[in-house]
Order: C-alpha cells, then sequence, then structure tokens
C-alpha cells in the first residue's frame, strides 16, 4: 500500500472509531445550493439552535460569545457597529459612517439616530464611549482590551458622533468593530448581564446549558420573523447532527465534513463558507520548536493536498498562507511543497530525535487531521502523541503557553488586519506561539497604517512571506464551515464567497 492509500485508510478507520462514519458520506457537493423553503417567509413560532460550545456571561467580553461559530447568538442580542460583508470587506451595521483623518490616526464614528438598548436606555455616542472603556479594564478579561488600548481618546462630539484619537495610525480601525468591541452594550450596574440593541432579549438562560431569547419590540431594525430562538449547548459534533436529522432542533453550526457531507441526503439544507483555517502551532519559546529548522522540517513533511483530501473530504482546500482565499488583500505567497528529503536534511542537522505532545479538542475532525499528521510525521522520524483535551482546558493551555505543538482552527485569518497582528505580532495577548519577529512588525505596521490598497496589500503580502519562512505556525488547509438546517428553515444567506460565518437569526425563519 503505497503512502497516500495508507493515510486514506488511516483516515477513514479514525472517522469509524469516532462514530462519524455513522452519517456515510454520499458523493453530493456540499454547496450553498439546496432551495429555500417554497413561499414566503413565514413570521412566528420559535427557532431551535444547537450551538457547538458553552458560553459563560451573555458578554461582549467574553471570547467564547464572539467566536464565530456562536455569532448567531451573539446577533440575538448585540448589533455590532461594523460588519464583515459577503465581499470580505468591513461595512457599516450599526453604524451609519466611520471615517478617518488624513492620516487614520483619528476617526469619526456616526451613529444611527433612536438606537436603544432593550432596557430602554439611548445607544449613542456616551454609550459607545462607555462600552469600549469597559472593555478596556483588565478586570473585563477580554482579549480585545489590547485592541482598545490602542486608542489615546474618545470624546462624544454630538449625541450621534464619536471621535477617537489613536496612538497611531489605523487604517484598520474600523475592522477592531466587527466583533466585541463593536457589539455595543448598556454597561451593567450589578452582577446582570449586559444589554444590548440587538432584535432580542434574554428570557431565561442556564450558562453552559440553554438561552431562550424573544423578539425585542423596540429593534431599531426590520422586525425578526420568529418570536423565539433556543439555543442549546450541544458539545459533541455527531449528537449535535443526529438532533438536527431527527428534529430535535432547527439549525446547527457544523465542521465536521461527513456531516456536511452526508446533510444533502437526509434532506437537510447547508450555508457554509471557507470560513475557518486549520494550522499546527508551535510553542517557539521552548526547545526544540524554538529551532526554525525543526519547524521547517516539519513544514516540509505536512502534504497538504493529501491532508485536505482525506480529512476535508475535499471540501475544504490547502492553505496557501495564513490568509484565506476569500480575505481582502490576500496576494499568493510562496508554501514549500513536500518534500521529506529536505525535511530529514533539516532534522539532521538539529541532531536531536523529535518527539512531542501534539495537544488538540476533543472534535472528531481534529483528530482526524491529528491522526494523519502523525502518520506523515512518523515516516520521516517525527514522533507525535495526540493529547486529546476538553476545549475549556484546550483554550486554557494555549492562553497560557502549556503546550509543545498545538492544532488551531481559526476564522480570524479571514481579515488579514487584525488576523495576523492578533496571532503573531510581538507581545498580543493571543500570540499562542510566543512568536517575535520585528520584520513581521514592521508590515503590520506598515498595512495597519496604510490608507492606500495597494500599499497595504503590499504590506500584508510581505508579512505572509514572513510567516511562511519562520513557520511559528503551518498553515495546513482552509474548511468549509457554517450551518446545517431543517428543510423548514428558511432565510440562510448564501455564505458561499464570505470569509467569516456571521448571520443574524433575524432573518430566519421556520415554515411548520
Amino acid at each position: 500500500m503505497n503512502n497516500r492509500k495508507r493515510l486514506v485508510a488511516v483516515a477513514l478507520a479514525t472517522a469509524a472509531a469516532l462514530g462519524a462514519a455513522g452519517c456515510s458520506a454520499s458523493d453530493d457537493a456540499v454547496a450553498n445550493k439546496q432551495p429555500a423553503p417554497a413561499g414566503a417567509a413565514v413570521d412566528g413560532g420559535t427557532l431551535r439552535v444547537g450551538l457547538d460550545r458553552a458560553f459563560g456571561r451573555l458578554d461582549p467580553a467574553d471570547s467564547a460569545l464572539t467566536s464565530q461559530p456562536m455569532l448567531l447568538l451573539a446577533n440575538s442580542l448585540f448589533d455590532p457597529l461594523m460588519v464583515n460583508d459577503k465581499d470580505g470587506q468591513v461595512r457599516p451595521y450599526l453604524a451609519k459612517s466611520f471615517t478617518p483623518n488624513a492620516d487614520a490616526s483619528s476617526w469619526t464614528l456616526e451613529l444611527r439616530d433612536g438606537v436603544k438598548f432593550g432596557n430602554g436606555r439611548p445607544l449613542d455616542a456616551q454609550a459607545v464611549i462607555d462600552h469600549v472603556q469597559r472593555l478596556a479594564k483588565p478586570e473585563s478579561k477580554c482579549p480585545c482590551a489590547a485592541d482598545a488600548a490602542t486608542i489615546a481618546g474618545m470624546t462624544a462630539s454630538s449625541p450621534t458622533s464619536v471621535r477617537i484619537d489613536l496612538k497611531k495610525p489605523d487604517a484598520a480601525l474600523p475592522n477592531l468593530f466587527t466583533r466585541a468591541l463593536g457589539y455595543i452594550a448598556s454597561a451593567p450596574t450589578d452582577s446582570s448581564a449586559p444589554v444590548g440593541s440587538g432584535p432580542f432579549t434574554v428570557e431565561q438562560s442556564q450558562p453552559g446549558v440553554s438561552v431562550t431569547v424573544a423578539r425585542n419590540p423596540g429593534y431599531w431594525g426590520d422586525k425578526p420573523h420568529v418570536d423565539k430562538v433556543v439555543y442549546r449547548v450541544l458539545p459533541d459534533a455527531d449528537s449535535r447532527y443526529q438532533s438536527v436529522r431527527s428534529g430535535d432542533v432547527d439549525l446547527i453550526w457544523a465542521e465536521t465534513p461527513t456531516h456536511l457531507r452526508q446533510s444533502n441526503t437526509d434532506g437537510l439544507r447547508t450555508a457554509t463558507a471557507l470560513g475557518a483555517t486549520t494550522t499546527t502551532l508551535f510553542n517557539t519559546k521552548v526547545a526544540p520548536f524554538d529551532d526554525p529548522r525543526v519547524r521547517r522540517a516539519m513544514q516540509y513533511t505536512i502534504d497538504r493536498a493529501t491532508l485536505a483530501k482525506v480529512v476535508t473530504l475535499d471540501q475544504g482546500k490547502p492553505a496557501e498562507g495564513p490568509l484565506v482565499s476569500t480575505a481582502p488583500y490576500r496576494s499568493a505567497t510562496p508554501y514549500p511543497a513536500p518534500d521529506p528529503a529536505k525535511a530529514r536534511q533539516l532534522l539532521a542537522e538539529v541532531g536531536t530525535p523529535v518527539r512531542f505532545d501534539y495537544l488538540i479538542p476533543t472534535q472528531p475532525e481534529a483528530q482526524q487531521r491529528a491522526t494523519v499528521l502523525q502518520q506523515m510525521l512518523g515516516d520521516v522520524g517525527i514522533h507525535m502523541t495526540i493529547k486529546p483535551l476538553d476545549i475549556p482546558t484546550y483554550l486554557s493551555n494555549l492562553y497560557q503557553r502549556q503546550f509543545q505543538v498545538a492544532d488551531f482552527t481559526t476564522s480570524a485569518l479571514g481579515d488579514p488586519s487584525t488576523g495576523l497582528s492578533t496571532f503573531f505580532g510581538t507581545g498580543s495577548p493571543t500570540n499562542f506561539p510566543g512568536f517575535a519577529d520585528p520584520a513581521l512588525d514592521t508590515a503590520l505596521a506598515t498595512g495597519r497604517g496604510a490608507l492606500d490598497p495597494a500599499r497595504r496589500g503590499a504590506a500584508y503580502a510581505d508579512a505572509g512571506r514572513v510567516l511562511v519562512q519562520q513557520a511559528p505556525a503551518l498553515f495546513l488547509t482552509e474548511n468549509r464551515v457554517g450551518f446545517i438546517a431543517a428543510a423548514a428553515v428558511g432565510g440562510l444567506p448564501d455564505l458561499s464567497g464570505r470569509s467569516v460565518v456571521n448571520v443574524s437569526p433575524a432573518a430566519l425563519w421556520v415554515a411548520r
């Protein structure tokens, strides 16, 4: 059996072991081509949603709430000032406009008139300032505090106008307001959860279990179709899929290739995008991964095309660098082709056997990916032990940099202006690899400071080349992620060209 066939066999065996093969794969392509339910939108009723992870506080400061799989819930309660549009560009949403001065060192944010929070308080300029200042405080524990710290001052020029002065020019400032900083919340005066201006308000919540939201009668935008949305936490991917298949829920978040592929056969609908990048992160602060030769040896070993075929079942594609193919300012980054001989040469130069633990979250696709990587690396003499952890423990290890090498999937690389700085900029609290490179920092600073699109794109291309050459992370595949829905669910948009999957539940309906 040749190497490729052996890897396919390993992947299929792993899928079976995980129970994912219980949904027999069909040859139907996963796309956004399924017809919507016949007839006009239906108002009323309840939409039942299966979430893939637990939530703590319903607060934009909680990074779990503003992760891509949870944005549907976040969008129930909060409206972002800015949003990643279908062409990858950042557009105003709750904001009317966001305008820079000549060198992007100062910005003017104009708000809509008459918008109120669910508690009746006005969402005005001072509310925006209060929100940003709250999330900037260490006690908020918001990863966005580092972004808020780039702001030198905020001034309410009028009830609907905010002037934001920066410590350094930043042409990408609006991008920072697509998630936590942009989900403006009315600051709580006690231990209660913040209140947003979204299309729904909280009716009942059991943290980590479920939350029921009801239509906000004072919503400023289009009236939601459904009366209520019930979100249930269903962390096991197979159980979540079976729940939508059996009709126990109407809509789920899905990343598992076998589920996406099986959904057509089961009469379900999908709305997906290449909205996630799988990576292998190195802790560059510990041996042997403080040596770029070891990291590059692994880079030369991994066959990304095979990985895409046997793990994503050809629904994803090999990553060609740190930026996803639908991201703005993306340019081709020369990525080394697989070369086991070169890998062995680099390992021989290092002269020390490479053995490590590989942290993964307990998700079927992560286990499959790790199993294939283990096989590939073993072929050049690298010994990898797979260490599955539940998601909270896995994330805790990342934030505390308690790992050697880790599997990591993110949607943030769909936005080069924020994603690259977040994960690889020197000193960023979410720079899990602990990577520091002056050339990279210079390129990122140039990109953030450039209003000219061509100069900005060139700077991000420079950043991409540094990251591929120094390899603090290996960029493996772009994965299809999104929603699987019952046939009765309408209003799901075509997400196929988006770099970030972000849908408002106000647009969805259920034709029961």
